[in-house]
């Protein structure tokens, strides 16, 4: 403020500030303070910018936090309110921070603490100014202050109140004093209790509070506020009427907005992922843009105070890292997508799964880290949430074991790489072609067309074939000639038979074998054992055709045939019992029963006596 301002303002030339009449002693008063303060500030201000505050002692506090207070006050009332800009508003907010700095805010949530120590040094600067305080030599510096008997050197109160300006124990302001925690808390109880009172002391703006509290923004001018109808400056919950309605005009063309993104971000298809992904990060990034935008209004502009701008504060607050979250979980894939994009690397392949899956798991440790933070904002104890989890985490890593041991296997394979997509495998006693590894289960195909899931923790145990990973494809067949077949037919065969491998051009010549291998139940077998030059079952198929087409030929050639299983039966006629053999040898049978023994040679006497028949009854 210059002094030919502070003159005219003086002598009379401005009869109101703020629509109330100013007497001429009120004025001069005034004028001093407001030049005081203005001295001040150009006698300090060139000296050292950059140099700290002083909250060495309650002395230094107290001192510090009315100085700039008194500075806030005069650019206010010679700058700000009459022409409200951008500029002035962002320099009155700098001139605010000192104030701020002289108030412990350790037990207001982080996301809270810029409105409420603006609300509430605006209420405890109002209660200073309205409240005797004792002179400055009564006031204990550092020195003073530790000599003192009788009485905490930690903290002392301001006689007659409960206002406490107390040394910070620990943290980053450790030492210095600040107003307590409590002073804080309470700061809008102690200005009720004195709003009634006059002025102890002179002050550059009276009715600081309700000028920097009950107004709104640079986009608000005082003057339209006080132009509004009694009815809208109301108090509703401790806001004005006017403020409610703004809020919800903005919230409801939020919610108008909100519709067409939520239809934007279910657009796109699966054909092209990368950008049905990039549709999906839509509704976030609408709530991580709005929600600051409606936040800097409410708070900045319409000036929402006491708890109502604490609970939108913190609402924001955790609505824009739910929202960072939620972005980076659904940009992960889309990273992946984009990735996987490039022509050298398969979509359905088991890099392309692994891509993915690194991706999702990086997305969910940034989003968690930004959760952690948010947390932390919020005034959430982080650690012992963490602690919480670590607990819970383990009692459903127990209940869903089976998930984990997928997950685990699912982490196997893909390390390993048994099997890619596209493969065709034998698992257990089944066949299939791999469609898809997932990180709990692999999808194969079967001959039949059927899609078989499996659970990546049963396919890890299983024995895996590879059939796909074959370098050639082998042709094993045992042939089964009539048992009619002469030596020579068959040293014929196995000639003919050797011959027409080894010039086919898709059979590797060197490992031909056809051998005569044993008698069947029925038949002569021969052995085939061939490879076929080639990878593609088709063509393996074609060519084993053809094979057992020219054998066959050669069988008829050599002049014998194919073994069918067969049984011979001999056909004979049964010519009975013969009599005279019967008769003889019941004859013996009799004269042995006479005798009463049967002759045994080389028996004991007591198998003798055993083998003694017992005569007939009656005898």
């Amino acid at each position: 403020m210059t002094i030919s301002a502070l003159i005219k303002f003086a002598t009379g030339s401005v009869p109101r500030v703020f629509g109330a009449p100013i007497n001429s002693l009120r004025r001069l008063q005034i004028s001093l303070a407001l030049l005081c303060v203005a001295t001040a500030a150009l006698g300090q201000e060139p000296v050292n910018p950059l140099k700290p505050l002083d909250l060495s002692s309650p002395r230094a506090t107290l001192k510090t936090f009315l100085d700039a207070g008194d500075a806030v006050g005069a650019y206010l009332a010679r700058d700000y309110l009459r022409s409200p800009s951008r500029t002035k508003f962002d320099h009155l907010f700098s001139l605010a921070g000192p104030v701020v700095k002289c108030l412990d805010l350790t037990e207001v949530a982080p996301a809270a603490r810029r409105k409420t120590g603006f609300a509430a040094a605006a209420g405890l600067y109002e209660t200073l100014n309205r409240i005797q305080l004792p002179p400055s030599d009564q006031i204990p510096d550092a020195a003073q202050l530790s000599g003192l008997s009788g009485s905490n050197p930690e903290r002392w109160v301001i006689p007659d109140t409960e206002i406490v300006i107390e040394r910070v124990k620990s943290g980053p302001r450790s030492g210095e004093f600040l107003f307590s925690a409590g002073t804080v808390a309470r700061s809008e109880e102690f200005y009720q209790r004195v709003r009634g009172l006059a002025y102890t002391r002179l002050v550059p703006l009276e009715h600081f509070r309700e000028i920097t509290i009950g107004g709104g923004g640079w986009m608000i001018p005082i003057a339209w506020i006080k132009a509004l109808p009694p009815w809208l400056r109301a108090p509703i919950a401790e806001q004005a009427a006017w403020k409610w309605i703004i809020l919800f005009l903005i919230l409801g063309c939020c919610a108008l907005l909100l519709r067409p993104v939520s239809r934007l971000s279910r657009r796109g298809s699966s054909e092209h992922p990368v950008l049905h992904g990039l549709a999906r990060l839509a509704l976030p990034l609408f709530f991580l843009v709005a929600t600051p935008a409606v936040t800097y209004f409410a708070l900045a502009q319409i000036n929402f105070i006491g708890e109502v701008a604490s609970i939108i504060q913190i609402a924001a607050t955790a609505i824009m890292f739910l929202a960072g979250a939620w972005i980076v979980w659904r940009i992960a894939p889309v990273l992946a997508e984009a990735i996987i994009a490039t022509p050298k690397i398969n979509t359905e392949s088991i890099d392309a799964y692994l891509i993915r899956i690194c991706m999702r798991l990086l997305g969910i440790v940034v989003a968690a880290g930004l959760l952690a933070v948010g947390a932390s904002q919020l005034g959430l104890p982080v650690y012992g949430i963490l602690a919480g989890l670590g607990v819970g985490g383990l009692a459903i890593a127990l209940a869903a074991q089976p998930t984990v041991e997928n997950l685990i296997g699912g982490l196997s394979l893909f390390a390993d790489k048994p099997i890619r997509v596209g493969d065709v495998c034998r698992y257990g006693t089944e066949e299939g072609t791999v469609e898809a590894i997932g990180i709990r289960s692999t999808r194969l195909r079967g001959g039949d067309r059927t899609l078989t899931t499996m659970p990546n923790g049963v396919l890890s145990k299983m024995p895996l074939v590879n059939l796909s990973q074959r370098d050639q494809m082998l042709i094993r067949s045992v042939i089964g000639l009539r048992y009619e077949t002469s030596p020579e037919q068959l040293r014929y065969l196995l000639v003919k038979i050797r011959e027409a491998l080894q010039r086919h051009p898709k059979i590797q010549p060197d490992l031909v074998r056809v051998r005569f291998v044993g008698f069947g139940a029925s038949s002569l077998d021969i052995e085939l054992f061939a490879y076929v030059k080639t990878t593609k079952g088709p063509e393996f198929l074609s060519v084993r055709e053809e094979v057992f087409l020219q054998v066959m030929d050669i069988v008829n050639e050599s002049g014998t045939g194919f073994a069918f299983p067969s049984q011979t039966l001999y056909l004979g006629r049964d010519s009975g019992l013969d009599p005279k053999r019967t008769e003889k040898t019941e004859a013996q049978v009799r004269q042995w029963s006479d005798e009463g023994y049967l002759p045994v040679t080389r028996s004991s006497p007591e198998q003798t006596r055993e083998n003694k028949i017992d005569p007939p009854p009656g005898q």
